[in-house]
Parts: structure tokens; C-alpha cells; sequence
């Protein structure tokens, strides 16, 4: 059963100061301008456009999906709740980051809220911040450009500005249900594993600027393979395929399987990630060579990746 825990006076000042100073990064993105493209539109619907009040609940249903025709089969055949355009070198992915299922963090009175989950332990406690409508939106290379890097455990520190070659720090990607994905370091004094215990049932919270976003698995994206039909369980690490979404350089984040059903083969770098192509079940290439990390708890990686793979990342 769920309920609502009201926080001690020192506990919210600490968690405050905490998330203000030290948490996730909060670079503030640019406002996303209207398209005029004549893609593809599915599962269209209206959209709630804040954390206050709304007319009705956001869900996969009525969020909103419009995918240009020229997007590459791998973003047509898996995302939702999200505006895909296209250019000759790119796929412009825009979102508005307000999660399509419920959670503590719309706030009191929205009609996507829900009590706080205190269930999973007396160490799960919310955040002071509030979600809110962030329109913005990543330009992902259709061919990206390696690094040529060998990404070792010295560069997967955890530790931000140790390595130049880290994503940015506050949005970095979007998953398949347009939540904004974030790389997996804290601010400088905080502790990633500390602030999981102001996440959601979803996995994620918001920043202190309201961008509500994932550090690692969740059951959001894969509600949309469900949806889909791709698999029948959304719990993490027990689906057919795991998807959760793409940085901003163009690697894709997966889960414990491949998009093909299978468990990853060969060597995984320090932050679980490899490179070949990515497969349907039917072994159409959806992505051929790209690199791409698995969140797995059982290779040892629980997070998004910390490195940034391929040379460009604009959002």
C-alpha cells in the first residue's frame, strides 16, 4: 500500500541544499520549435503541458507520437511521446520530458499524481522538486563518429570533470517514452547512490530546474515495448529485448538483451558497453556497428553510460 510521507523540517532542508548544490546537473535547454514536417503521426492525442493541474492523465495513449517517414527504422519501430524530424546528417528528436504514467513528483492535484512509495524502505524518501513541462530536443548523428576510444575503468570513475570526454552533465539523451535520459555522475559532494533513493517507482526524479529524468533502468520505456508488442513483462532485466533510449551522441542504452532477444556476446567495456549491429528479431540491421551499453545488474553496471563514445552531442 502506498502513502504520502511528510518530511521532517531538517531532513527537507538537507535534501534541499543537497539537490541545489550537488545533484544532477541542471543545464537549462533551449525552447524546441514548432515542426511543419509531414512525417508519420501515431498514438496522437492531447497533451498536458505542466506540472499543475491537468485536464486528463498523460499516458502512452494520449501523449502524442509524430515520426517523420524519413527517420531510420530504429526510431520509427521504438519511440513514443516524442516529435522525430530529420535532416540529411540527423534525427532531431524533440520532447517535451513530462513522463506519459504517474508519479510523486507532477505534485499534488495533477491528475498523473501518486503518493510516494515508502514500501521499498524507511531510506526512500522525495525530493523537494517538482517535475515540469522542458521542451527541447536532441540532434542525433544518423552516422556518428568514433572517438576511437578504449573506455577503461580509469575513465568510468564516477567522478565529474575527471575525463573530457564525459557527457554533459543534465540532459544527455531521451529514452523511448521521451524522458530525458541523464549520464550517471552526481554533482561534485553527492553521491548517485545516495540521490536513487529520491527515485520513483520509475526510477527517476527531477532536477532542481524540474527536469524529471532517468539515471538508469526503468519500467517506462519498456511499458512502451509493451505497448508495442515486443515484450510482456516490464520488469527490468526480465524483458525479451531492453531498450530504454539513446544519448545524444547516437548510443543507444539497452538492458540485459540485445534487441534480438539475445544476451550480449564478447568482451563489455567498463561501462557495458560494445559495438556490431544491432538486430531485430528477424535480423533486419537496425543499426549497424553502433555501440551501445547495457544496464545490467548482472555484468555489474547500473547506470547510464558515463563516457560519450562518438564525437557529437548538440541538444
Amino acid at each position: 500500500m502506498r502513502s504520502t510521507t511528510t518530511l521532517s523540517l531538517a531532513f527537507s532542508l538537507s535534501l534541499t541544499l543537497s539537490f541545489a548544490t550537488a545533484g544532477c546537473g541542471t543545464s537549462t535547454p533551449a525552447a524546441v520549435a514548432a515542426t511543419t514536417d509531414s512525417g508519420t503521426t501515431t498514438d496522437s492525442g492531447t497533451t498536458t503541458t505542466d506540472g499543475g493541474a491537468a485536464t486528463g492523465e498523460l499516458t502512452l495513449d494520449t501523449c502524442g507520437t509524430n515520426i517523420a517517414a524519413t527517420a531510420p527504422e530504429f526510431f520509427k519501430r521504438f519511440f513514443r511521446c516524442v516529435t522525430i524530424t530529420t535532416t540529411t546528417t540527423s534525427v532531431v528528436i524533440s520532447t517535451n520530458a513530462l513522463p506519459p504514467h504517474r508519479s510523486y513528483y507532477y505534485g499534488s492535484g495533477h491528475a498523473n499524481y501518486e503518493d510516494f512509495d515508502t514500501t521499498r524502505g524507511a531510506t526512500y524518501r522525495p525530493a523537494p522538486n517538482r517535475l515540469a513541462m522542458k521542451a527541447m530536443a536532441f540532434t542525433v548523428p544518423i552516422a556518428p563518429v568514433s572517438r576511437n576510444l578504449t573506455i577503461t575503468s580509469a575513465m568510468v570513475d564516477g567522478t565529474v570533470g575527471s575525463n573530457t570526454n564525459e557527457y554533459p552533465m543534465g540532459a544527455a539523451g531521451v529514452a523511448l517514452d521521451s524522458v530525458v535520459l541523464y549520464n550517471p555522475l552526481a554533482r561534485p559532494g553527492d553521491d548517485i547512490e545516495a540521490e536513487k533513493y529520491t527515485f520513483d517507482v520509475y526510477n527517476a526524479h527531477p532536477s532542481p530546474d524540474s527536469v524529471y529524468h532517468y539515471h538508469t533502468t526503468s519500467k517506462g520505456p519498456l511499458e512502451v515495448l509493451k505497448k508495442l508488442g515486443f515484450v510482456t513483462t516490464t520488469e527490468p532485466g526480465g524483458a525479451a529485448i531492453e531498450l530504454y533510449g539513446i544519448m545524444c551522441d547516437g548510443t543507444p542504452v539497452l538492458g540485459c538483451k540485445e534487441l534480438d532477444a539475445t544476451s550480449p556476446t564478447g568482451t563489455l567495456d567498463a561501462q557495458g558497453g560494445h559495438a556490431h549491429d544491432l538486430k531485430s528479431g528477424d535480423g533486419t540491421v537496425l543499426l549497424a556497428g553502433r555501440y551501445h551499453t547495457h544496464i545490467c545488474t548482472a555484468t555489474g553496471r547500473k547506470f547510464t553510460p558515463e563516457i560519450q563514445y562518438y564525437s557529437s552531442c548538440t541538444r
